[in-house]
């Protein structure tokens, strides 16, 4: 049984370390302290409660309407968001426009019990600025109520507009209602003369309609910069291929592994056993399907102006959660087939509790771990440098995992120990140990599951495409390097605290005590679980045997 290489030059891989967090420092760290808005962290921003209080008041004040209920999710405009960072001209928006058009609002949904014509309660929607609570814009969804009436007549139409942008601080001269705007709700949209960024023109959504007593009445006022077209068909493209990739090459491989992990689970049985992986696969089982829930006011947002996504949601929880026991059976079947298989092929690349060596090996694993995990900071760092010049790397918003539309925050790092997990039981343990056994290269069996690892990635708000597909290719065939150099255990401390670091430096922008307090706390949680793994084997490990 080969045993793992652990007579490595501490001072060499220390002095590899300092420069990868220096690299992450100056690059990423320093950057966003001298600019919060680039990173949209790091801003005093008011509560979600205090949001709502203010969209109440508001719905109160502007329809007369009594409030049922209200929910607060933070939104953002994904598509002007990556046109600007597309066209560097982010920070010219943020000092001529974000004020009085963010980019990031909070969305309040707010509930009426007020029925319309259709029968359904009133939903409106209004739109806060993050740090002065001022309502910028608003929605109203769904039928009349009996006092309405549309403005069918042209020329009242446009006298009604043109009497409200006038109001907003827009003189008639600089509207341009275009033709044939209006949809089925009768909204016209009034394109701003002269107001622009880059190509992006600034446009008004308006819908007025007539009370009972004369008087008009704005049920929608929703400012936004249009981007130009060829962007929304660049991204569209992007998108697509994207979505092609992640189901073909990451969902459907990583379906195949699993059920190939299962065969080879009981192939090779006699080199390991089914009690193995049992702690890890419950661990993340639990915290995974914890993260589900705490995200899901992220998935609330993503559906925009939905009045079924508060149901919508609560069903998707349910099947994520389902799937989340099928992503457990896949960690569990790929811990047993690649510990089986490394095994099998004569190397011992995840110790047991009961050998002699796995207290020390889990205290030497964690050190290493922190070590490695610092200098991959500095060569992601330095990758994603490179490709931002290549290949014109740009990012966008994606409110789905947007910090500040999670309940609990803080809770957010455990995600990374759920990643390192299960990408490093089944795309490193069993995926190289399958693919080596196969082919007899362990370069060939380490990138192929890689790509596959990497595939999964794809989607994430960073353009072009194939950008995260490059930098994690690079990053997963260091990890898978890792594994065989260092093992199992090692791969998995350097992957969890290799993200750790990244989400609590967003914890750490976050602000408030809590925060920064379970910052300093997901840093030195390695420590604590090694030290405690070590002080369990060192009382309860057995005897060597003469």
């Amino acid at each position: 049984m080969n045993p793992l290489h652990n007579d490595w030059p501490l001072k060499k891989w220390a002095w590899m370390s300092l420069c990868g967090l220096m690299i992450y420092i100056i690059l990423q760290i320093l950057p966003s302290l001298a600019d919060p808005t680039a990173s949209g962290l790091g801003q005093h921003l008011i509560d979600k409660s205090e949001a709502e209080k203010k969209a109440e008041t508001f719905i109160l004040k502007e329809f007369g309407q009594p409030i049922l209920s209200s929910h607060a999710v933070h939104q953002s405009s994904k598509t002007l968001s990556g046109y600007l960072a597309k066209e560097k001209l982010l920070d010219t928006y943020n000092k001529d426009f974000d004020k009085k058009y963010p980019v990031d609002t909070y969305q309040v949904e707010v509930t009426s019990p007020r029925i319309n014509s259709a029968g359904a309660v009133t939903q409106y929607y209004v739109y806060v600025q993050m740090e002065t609570g001022e309502v910028v814009s608003w929605n109203r969804l769904g039928a009349l109520i009996d006092e309405e009436q549309r403005i069918t007549d042209p020329a009242q139409a446009r006298q009604a507009i043109l009497g409200f942008a006038k109001k907003r601080g827009f003189m008639p001269e600089q509207l341009e209602i275009l033709p044939q705007a209006e949809d089925a709700s009768h909204t016209a949209v009034v394109e701003v003369q002269g107001a622009g960024i880059g190509e992006a023109k600034l446009q008004l959504k308006i819908q007025p309609v007539r009370m009972s007593d004369g008087r008009i009445q704005i049920l929608t006022y929703k400012p936004a910069f249009k981007v130009p077209a060829s962007y929304i068909e660049q991204v569209a493209k992007q998108d697509k291929q994207a979505n092609a990739m992640s189901l073909y090459g990451y969902f459907v491989m990583t379906g195949l592994l699993f059920i190939l992990s299962i065969v080879y689970a009981v192939l090779y049985r006699q080199h390991s056993s089914f009690k193995r992986g049992l702690i890890m696969t419950i661990v993340f089982a639990v915290f995974y399907i914890a993260s589900n829930y705490n995200m899901a006011d992220g998935v609330m947002a993503s559906m925009g102006e939905n009045p079924d996504a508060a149901l919508n949601v609560t069903f998707g929880l349910i099947i994520t959660s389902l799937l989340s026991l099928i992503m457990a059976a896949s960690v569990y079947f790929a811990l047993i087939a690649g510990d089986g298989l490394w095994r099998q092929m004569g190397f011992k690349l995840w110790p047991r509790f009961k050998e002699q060596n796995f207290g020390d090996t889990v205290w030497r694993s964690m050190k290493q771990g922190y070590l490695l995990a610092l200098m991959l900071l500095g060569i992601q760092t330095l990758i994603l440098l490179v490709l931002q010049y290549v290949l014109g790397v740009w990012t966008t918003s994606d409110v789905s995992q947007s910090p500040y539309n999670m309940n609990f925050p803080w809770l957010f790092p455990v995600i990374a120990w759920c990643a390192a997990i299960s990408e490093e039981a089944v795309y490193r343990l069993f995926g190289i140990g399958l693919l080596r056994k196969w082919f007899k290269n362990t370069f060939i069996a380490s990138l192929i599951p890689t790509v596959i690892w990497a595939m999964g990635h794809v989607a994430y708000p960073l353009y072009p495409s194939t950008t995260r597909l490059i930098e994690l290719t690079i990053i997963g065939l260091i990890f898978s390097y890792i594994l065989i150099r260092f093992g199992f255990i090692t791969a998995v401390f350097t992957h969890a605290i290799f993200n750790t670091v990244m989400m609590c430096v967003m914890l750490v922008f976050l602000g408030s005590a809590v925060n920064i307090a379970a910052a300093l706390f997901y840093i030195v949680l390695p420590v604590i679980i090694a030290w405690i793994l070590r002080y369990l084997h060192n009382r309860f490990k057995p005897a060597p045997t003469a």
